[in-house]
């Protein structure tokens, strides 16, 4: 079947991303043809044609208008799909075909850079590399809203685990082997439930992130002889930036952590003691000990609480300075209230910044990061203006 140059196109495209459904704009249209449109036939709840029908074999068809991506992208990413979006980046009055090209690929944990979603955005947006070695084992942890990177080894996999049951990622990404050790993924999937993803990097790992970070080693990073941590981090910086189609250079940031400053807490404690999940209810809030303690007004302090949880100080110092914060603030009610009151108009400035880095963001953000940042100086003059020399020193820095 002789295909029309529009077509040709699309298939062009669809071979790069494979293992994504393509969205290809077509107009006012996201079109998906033969496999994804049957995908999205089902998962979507819309129709299923076709695009020539007096052909011998028509080509399956399904659409949504592109002004319908918000309400239609989060149930295919929530079913585990990734979504290539491909635009349209020359002028479509041209007489000749329009050009296309996929401008970024949405996964699970970059969702919520699609859109000015800054409420109710405390899920995770985390996305996990784990590659192996003989014996041991290395994660490399990106925060996409926080753009905040983190990398760790291990000496074996259960180790490993437990501390990705941590992170409530989004998405995981392996290196192919590991994704198919049955081993791994009866584990990373039916146990926890997660997106796995593999992924083949490309580059030397050592020259990835030295060329990444503008520097001559990784001394600063903690990770010069750590050369699985080097490997998952790489990985991961690559898969950003192939699905991203950015460079990330706002990810100047990756540490080391040891975890010694925090209580370690296993995976059988955590859903013992209900800290996050709720296993007689199978809820991720109602019953936990996050549910009890979230009167979080943003979803940055939603998040930092959880993350609180999981990882208890185990320094006396820090935590008796954490109770003599807390029992000021409730011990001025009147003061905790004029603050509640502003942090409900705070956005989630991670978001946003994470948004800013890509380059994706509308005037519309731009008035509504102006009225958080009011609200915050607000919020710090009310400390400021309270008398309280110990609250006070919270922004004295």
């Amino acid at each position: 079947m002789t295909l029309t140059p529009a077509m040709q196109q699309y298939w062009d495209i669809k071979d790069k991303y494979s293992d994504a459904i393509l969205f290809f704009r077509m107009g006012d249209f996201y079109e998906m043809f033969e496999d994804d449109a049957k995908i999205a036939h089902k998962i979507l709840w819309i129709a299923l044609t076709t695009r020539n029908k007096n052909a011998e074999n028509p080509t399956l068809l399904a659409w949504i208008p592109y002004h319908a991506k918000e309400k239609y992208l989060p149930l295919l990413i929530a079913a585990g799909y990734k979504v290539a979006i491909a635009e349209q980046v020359s002028d479509p009055k041209a007489k000749w075909i329009v050009e296309r090209q996929v401008e970024r690929v949405v996964t699970p944990a970059t969702v919520s850079l699609e859109w000015e979603c800054y409420e109710d955005t405390e899920n995770s947006n985390t996305i996990v590399s784990i590659v192996s070695g003989k014996w041991n084992y290395a994660l490399s942890v990106f925060d996409v809203s926080k753009s905040e990177w983190k990398c760790s080894e291990f000496e074996n996999f259960d180790l490993c685990a437990q501390q990705l049951y941590k992170t409530f990622a989004s998405e995981v990404i392996l290196e192919k082997e590991m994704y198919d050790d049955m081993r791994i993924q009866e584990i990373l999937i039916k146990k926890y439930g997660l997106n796995i993803y593999y992924y083949t990097p490309t580059e030397n790992a050592y020259k990835k992130l030295t060329a990444h970070f503008w520097t001559v080693n990784l001394i600063g990073f903690w990770i010069e002889e750590k050369n699985l941590a080097q490997r998952a981090s790489a990985m991961l910086l690559e898969y950003l930036q192939a699905n991203q189609n950015h460079d990330m250079k706002h990810a100047n940031k990756l540490s080391y952590e040891s975890y010694n400053w925090y209580m370690q807490l296993d995976e059988s404690t955590i859903r013992s003691l209900d800290l996050v999940y709720n296993m007689a209810t199978w809820s991720k809030t109602q019953g936990t000990l996050f549910w009890v303690l979230d009167h979080t007004k943003t979803s940055m302090g939603k998040r930092l609480l959880r993350n609180e949880i999981l990882h208890p100080l185990q320094d006396i110092n820090q935590i008796k300075e954490r109770q003599e914060f807390i029992s000021l603030l409730k011990s001025d009610t009147i003061l905790l209230e004029k603050i509640q009151k502003k942090l409900r108009h705070v956005i989630d400035l991670d978001i946003f910044l994470s948004r800013l880095s890509l380059e994706r963001v509308w005037p519309k953000d731009l008035v509504m990061l102006k009225k958080s940042l009011i609200s915050i100086r607000e919020v710090i003059d009310l400390i400021k203006e309270s008398g309280s020399d110990k609250l006070s020193k919270l922004f004295s820095v």
